[in-house]
């Protein structure tokens, strides 16, 4: 999927506003995270994946509209598709002005196996069928996670002891 790509930016969510409860992990941890598994990649993809924390460093709900529009308007010249998982493309509708998104940006969705199709462009890519929810709670629980995270981000995990991990 990256050769389609010019550039694909990394942006850890600040408050989504449609959680019922605010991510667990702080806007800090969840930066890392992702920079520790970017770090995990391939040199091919570094070269095109980038990380930025426009989001983590907006204050109150975040809103992809804005995030989108902000970036339009550093790189006026570009064109800019938002790449979402099965699960957030299942709730696109209920976004803040989803709509108005639709318009400045081309969504694609990465799909699971074993996930219902989107009304998006989809990609399914050679992935386990499983979401971050479904490994935070594995790791409150205490079962292993390996198979599904690389080793950088369970070791800053535990860590941290974030999700109830030990």
């Amino acid at each position: 999927m990256a050769n389609r790509f010019e550039q694909i930016l990394v942006i850890p969510s600040g408050q989504p506003w449609l959680r019922a409860e605010p991510p667990v992990a702080s806007g800090a941890d969840r930066l890392e995270m992702c920079s520790k598994a970017l770090d995990d990649l391939p040199s091919e993809l570094q070269e095109v994946v980038a990380l930025t924390d426009i989001e983590i460093q907006r204050s109150g709900p975040t809103y992809a509209i804005e995030t989108v529009s902000q970036l339009k308007a550093f790189f006026p010249g570009d064109q800019f598709t938002l790449i979402l998982g099965s699960d957030a493309a299942a709730t696109f509708d209920q976004w803040h002005r989803a709509k108005d998104l639709r318009t400045i940006a081309e969504i694609l969705v990465v799909r699971r196996p074993g996930q219902a199709k989107s009304k998006f462009a989809e990609v399914e890519i050679d992935a386990i069928d499983i979401s971050a929810t479904q490994i935070r709670a594995l790791l409150e629980s205490g079962e292993d996670v390996s198979p599904y995270i690389s080793n950088s981000v369970l070791t800053y995990i535990k860590e941290r002891g974030l999700y109830g991990s030990k």
